[in-house]
């Protein structure tokens, strides 16, 4: 292993990390010159490309004109700004948002505010949150006990909240050996049995990802699922909650991915795109349902951080929703999102190939040892690691995902790039991915 020589702690500690020096639309340049196709938007995160000045100039404006002002005591115009527009994007009987700074923030909000809304409500009990396993809600302790992804959760067990974790609506692998749709999304009785074993009188809330990335690798949760999800949440009096922090935003066609299920949940969790990469943003909007219980008990949310509603972030959010909507890039996302699926189809026919799944601009393959029986490959051998190494000296930026199939192994690649990516950059994209594969494949 080489040494790192430098002073930063890497993520990867035997990783020779190259410096970015600059960026345009959808591609990168790093310190030695090489030119790098950004397939993934960094993390979902640049969903604008690189270098909008609309948005850098909207953030050194609110910069210049105010440096911070502790939310405890103020709100500001870029505060009440956004949250207006995130209300005005979110499905009807929204009314209240809060930004946060990151997902994992979003979601450690999302959490809180449930168990302080059954509080206010005289359900002093309630405080559990049942989650799905192979999700990730962030990385932080609250956010990493929702989180089912094995591989992020082992060093920290000691540390974490028992919360209860469910089986994803998986239906490459059913753990009913159902089909869909025929099914009518059994699989979602699940959370029914999960409720009355623990008490529904403990339970707070059911957070859900419409559309999971990581070790998921695109998976859509299908409608029937999600209403059946909703019914057992009003049943029992628990919130639901959308994570849509890699799904929000505009990335599936939609403004938010639930709008697919024509569900209404409880409380919205977004974060990534919404700053467009300029900013650590995240944000929380609630039903009126939510904030009304606060008001009727007269009951001030306790929870906040120093950054809370912070100016300058506000300020990013905003010009990047107005800058989507300036430019039509959700329906952008959804026209680009189906030529994705097309091309991604394609590599469909592999035989390390399971499944091609995702919607939108959101695009992902399960990579398999066995096409007939399913069988994922071994982790030790880190096969989606290993394509996304390829893809990287083809100067294409993926993303992999891990551990999938059953917790421990399972691999899975996904294309999530820009809105404003091209035919001809998706063409190259999908040409590359197809490349690495078809070189891990021959290898193994």
């Amino acid at each position: 292993m080489k040494p790192n020589t430098e002073n930063v702690f890497h993520r990867q500690i035997a990783k020779d990390y190259p410096a970015v020096v600059r960026g345009q639309g959808v591609h990168l340049w790093d310190e030695n010159g090489k030119k790098y196709l950004d397939g993934a938007a960094g993390v979902f995160v640049a969903i604008l490309g690189q270098g909008v000045e609309e948005i850098a100039d909207a953030i050194n404006e609110e910069m210049h004109r105010l440096t911070f002002a502790y939310t405890t005591t103020f709100t500001s115009e870029k505060e009440r700004a956004l949250t207006r527009k995130l209300v005005e994007w979110a499905p009807e009987g929204f009314d209240k948002a809060w930004i946060c700074t990151s997902g994992s923030a979003a979601n450690e909000t999302a959490i809180k505010l449930a168990r302080h809304y059954h509080l206010v409500r005289g359900n002093s009990n309630k405080y559990r949150v049942v989650a799905r396993r192979h999700s990730y809600h962030g990385s932080s302790m609250g956010a990493l006990s929702l989180t089912g992804a094995a591989p992020r959760r082992e060093p920290y067990e000691p540390l974490l909240i028992d919360f209860p974790h469910i089986s994803p609506p998986n239906c490459y692998r059913c753990p009913l050996d159902l089909q869909y749709p025929s099914c009518a999304a059994a699989c979602a009785s699940e959370l029914e049995d999960v409720i009355q074993r623990v008490g529904a009188d403990t339970v707070s809330a059911f957070i859900v990802e419409p559309m999971a990335g990581g070790p998921l690798g695109g998976l859509v949760t299908p409608p029937e699922y999600m209403q059946a999800a909703r019914e057992i949440c009003d049943r029992h009096d628990v919130l639901l909650i959308a994570d849509e922090v890699i799904s929000g935003i505009g990335r599936t066609g939609r403004k938010f991915a639930i709008e697919h299920t024509g569900v209404t949940p409880d409380v919205i969790t977004v974060a990534k795109g919404l700053g467009a990469g300029f900013v650590p943003i995240g944000g929380v909007v609630a039903h009126e349902r939510v904030h009304a219980a606060f008001e009727k008990a007269e009951t001030s949310f306790v929870h906040g951080e120093s950054f809370t509603g912070h100016t300058a972030v506000s300020a990013a959010g905003l010009a990047t929703l107005e800058y989507i909507e300036a430019h039509d890039l959700v329906s952008r996302a959804e026209e680009m999102g189906d030529y994705l699926g097309e091309r991604m189809a394609m590599l469909g026919d592999h035989p390390m190939v399971g499944e091609i799944r995702g919607c939108g601009l959101l695009r992902g393959a399960e990579l398999v040892a066995d096409k007939s029986s399913k069988r994922p490959f071994a982790r030790a051998e880190g096969v989606a690691e290993t394509v996304a190494r390829e893809c990287t000296e083809r100067g294409l930026l993926i993303l992999p995902g891990v551990a999938g199939a059953d917790g421990t192994d399972g691999d899975t690649v996904i294309l999530g790039p820009p809105y404003i990516v091209t035919r001809e950059e998706i063409d190259d994209m999908v040409s590359i991915l197809g490349e690495a594969i078809q070189a891990v494949s021959a290898r193994t």
